[in-house]
């Protein structure tokens, strides 16, 4: 295509028109030309002329030429901006719809994280009411009497379930501040993502408006009014900002996930193990009542027995007493017959069969006296020992009747109505619907829905991931 102001030979026409008008202004000084003269100036002027409209001709073509290079030229970069904004806005409009998707799954771990942890500050108001109830169950069982105060089962069960739900306690106090971080991290993820969001759709609006300017200027239109002082970005760095802002919420959603499925493993072991531990310390309790109930009904039967050993003892003395009483009569009438016959004549006093018969009858009564009185003193001391030992089956009884009223109160403290009913089921967890079969299974269909949103969401992540690499080697 010829340049403009050129002939196609490459002649300047603008020289070339100044070098004709120079030549064509000769003066002939008021002479005659020759007949040459006159027709060379004409033929020049000829030429002149031809090649005046020569160059106009030149000219309209390479202006023609030019209009139809530049509304073609125009047509095609008009088609090539259109096609790069419409393009854009799709491209645009993908990552606005991934980070929405991923704003919405932010969202509702928020809302699950949210909920877990306000069940776990319930969960932690129970057990610290749980702590209550074992320090008070301890501290009644400190009033039991002396004899009492034994480590049985029950204390032994209540100073384990107090370890046990001190120790579940920091464990729900560290599992809500785990939950709690993990909040303040999906916010911040929630922030990033939403201000991505925003500005994406700002650029879609922002596309659109420049879409649709027509020839006659710019629209009218607020998306265009607002200005941004920001460096420019490559297409490669801006897709990469979205993308690792998707990918970090992706990395924080399965981390949330894994934390909460974590927790509920925890604390659903730790449940268990404290609903055994209330089966167990419930058992012990009713054992331990019953245990003492019993001993106190032996012991109340083994002082009737002694009490009533006791009265035949005293019966025995009464009548150990009257027998002796019977022998020191007939003693002394032969004590006496013996010292009257001493008054016989010395001619008299001889060994005769009266003499050894009241001699033997003096000796037979001393000694069944001494039998007696012996015997006597024995059912004395039988009958001091047997009211020393009623007066303490009495003091162990008292014991048992103390210890049964400390045991029973301190049965009623979670709140039954009597020892016969079972325990209510905010204390008892084993009587709650948590351990239900169906409430399990329910859980754990929670537990698998859970599962498989994780192992999609690193599967999501993993495909990006390949696609990004794809695109560098590329």
């Amino acid at each position: 295509m010829p340049s403009f102001g050129h002939t196609s030979q490459g002649v300047n026409l603008t020289n070339f028109r100044v070098l004709q008008q120079s030549a064509g202004k000769r003066d002939t000084g008021g002479k005659y030309r020759t007949p040459f003269e006159w027709s060379q100036e004409s033929s020049e002027q000829v030429a002149v002329g031809s090649n005046e409209n020569q160059m106009s001709s030149t000219l309209r073509f390479t202006s023609n030429v030019l209009q139809n290079a530049a509304a073609h030229q125009v047509s095609t970069d008009l088609g090539s901006v259109e096609n790069a904004l419409r393009d854009k806005i799709n491209h645009t409009d993908k990552l606005r719809a991934a980070l929405q998707q991923s704003l919405d799954e932010i969202f509702a771990e928020i809302r699950e994280v949210t909920s877990l942890r306000a069940h776990m500050e319930d969960r932690l108001s129970k057990v610290q009411s749980k702590m209550e109830l074992n320090s008070a169950r301890l501290q009644t069982r400190d009033a039991r009497p002396g004899r009492e105060r034994t480590m049985d089962g029950v204390e032994k069960t209540l100073l384990n379930q107090q370890g046990l739900v001190s120790n579940f306690e920091m464990k729900v106090k560290r599992s809500i501040d785990h939950l709690s971080s993990e909040l303040n991290s999906l916010d911040q993820v929630r922030q990033k993502l939403e201000a991505d969001l925003r500005d994406k759709i700002s650029a879609i609006n922002v596309d659109n408006a420049v879409l649709n300017i027509s020839l006659d200027g710019v629209a009218d239109d607020s998306a265009l009014t607002k200005k941004y002082d920001s460096l420019m970005k490559t297409p490669h760095t801006w897709e990469r900002t979205t993308e690792e802002n998707v990918r970090s919420a992706r990395h924080w959603l399965v981390d949330s996930s894994r934390l909460r499925k974590a927790v509920r493993h925890a604390i659903h072991n730790s449940r268990e193990v404290e609903h055994q531990m209330n089966r167990d310390l419930n058992s012990q309790m009713m054992t331990k009542l019953s245990h003492t109930s019993n001993m106190k009904m032996d012991v109340e039967n083994k002082l009737s027995q002694v009490r009533d050993e006791q009265a035949k003892a005293i019966s025995m003395r009464g009548s150990l007493s009257k027998a002796l009483a019977a022998k020191r009569g007939p003693l002394q009438q032969a004590k006496d017959r013996l010292a009257a016959r001493k008054s016989r004549p010395e001619r008299e006093h001889v060994q005769d069969a009266v003499e050894a018969a009241l001699a033997n009858e003096i000796a037979n009564l001393g000694a069944i006296i001494t039998q007696l009185s012996n015997k006597l003193n024995s059912v004395d001391k039988e009958i001091a020992q047997l009211d020393a030992t009623a007066s303490m089956l009495e003091d162990n009884i008292r014991d048992k009747v103390s210890a049964l009223s400390v045991d029973q109160r301190m049965v009623l403290l979670d709140g039954r109505v009597n020892v016969t009913t079972a325990p209510p089921s905010t204390v008892f967890s084993s009587m709650s619907n948590a351990s239900s079969p169906r409430t399990m299974t329910m859980r754990r269909i929670q537990e698998l829905e859970g599962e498989l949103t994780s192992a999609r969401r690193d599967r999501e992540g993993l495909e990006a991931s390949v696609t990004q690499l794809r695109g560098v080697y590329n």
